[in-house]
């Protein structure tokens, strides 16, 4: 953690920014909030940094997190960004759920009620990488940096997502880039 004060999204806080958020997208007009609630920017998708046209997506059917080409009219594939680079949370309002890591080498990255991690608060919690020479950054799990989104080897995963380390195999599939939602 970095010497800035940590802001904690707590159920309470995070219906509070679904809620302004609910209004900035119906209006258009930002919404002051007496809550604590960090940033939240545009819905946006997590494009694979070496298979474009490939998005992060939370199933629909449980808790797992999948590798979908990208259908801008996919709900489960858009994402809302609390926080800065260096500690935010992805929230998927097609599930009113937010991303997190399990823990350990290869853990499953799945969808939580807010909260609700294993791992606290922090497993909950995503950080960009360095934006490497292909343009892309790793997506790291802010409960152990060393972990990071896999979109697979060699081709898109074609199971459930889950993290590597940067160390072990391939990086460039490491690698993501928010990009617009439509």
């Amino acid at each position: 953690m970095t010497g800035t004060k940590r802001i904690s999204l707590g159920r309470r806080s995070l219906g509070l920014a679904t809620a302004g958020l609910a209004t900035v997208l119906l209006t258009g007009l930002p919404v002051a909030s007496a809550s604590a609630a960090p940033h939240a920017s545009k819905a946006v998708m997590i494009e694979s940094g070496p298979f474009h046209g490939y998005v992060l997506c939370a199933s629909p059917n449980d808790e797992s997190v999948w590798l979908k080409t990208i259908a801008t009219a996919d709900s489960y594939c858009k994402w809302k960004v609390f926080g800065s680079d260096s500690e935010f949370t992805l929230y998927n309002a097609a599930k009113d759920q937010v991303m997190s890591y399990t823990g350990g080498n290869e853990g499953a990255v799945v969808m939580v009620d807010e909260g609700t991690a294993p791992g606290g608060s922090n497993a909950e919690q995503w950080s960009w990488g360095g934006q490497e020479d292909w343009g892309a950054a790793a997506l790291q799990s802010y409960f152990d940096s060393g972990q990071n989104v896999d979109a697979g080897i060699d081709s898109p995963r074609t199971d459930p997502v889950h993290t590597r380390g940067w160390r072990h195999g391939h990086q460039r599939e490491l690698t993501w880039n928010p990009i617009a939602a439509g």
